[in-house]
């Protein structure tokens, strides 16, 4: 499994920041549980197949469409809010990379 699906949790009505194919497949996948609703029902309501929402679930859609995407948002009743990062010095990326500073 990806460290992206390992580590990333998006609870309840909290805005969720996702920045990899793989935190938003756990997003999206969390949802769609915490509705009771299986892989097929999305599929169904997105318009799309129950192997994309599978892939996309995964994070191994990160070529996907977008529209075929946001419909799985959609019938997840979710939406996508685009915000502003924060830019990152050089120190922050690095630490990021390699862990805690020494």
């Amino acid at each position: 499994m990806s460290q992206d699906r390992d580590n990333y949790e998006c609870h309840g009505n909290v805005a969720c920041v996702i920045r990899t194919p793989g935190e938003l497949g756990a997003a999206l996948r969390a949802r769609r549980r915490a509705r009771g609703m299986t892989q097929l029902q999305v599929a169904e309501a997105a318009g799309v197949s129950r192997a994309f929402v599978s892939d996309l679930e995964r994070g191994d859609r990160s070529g996907a469409e977008l529209a075929r995407v946001l419909a799985v948002i959609r019938a997840l009743d979710l939406a996508v809010d685009l915000v502003a990062q924060e830019p990152r010095s050089f120190e922050a990326v690095l630490e990021r990379l390699i862990g805690e500073p020494q």
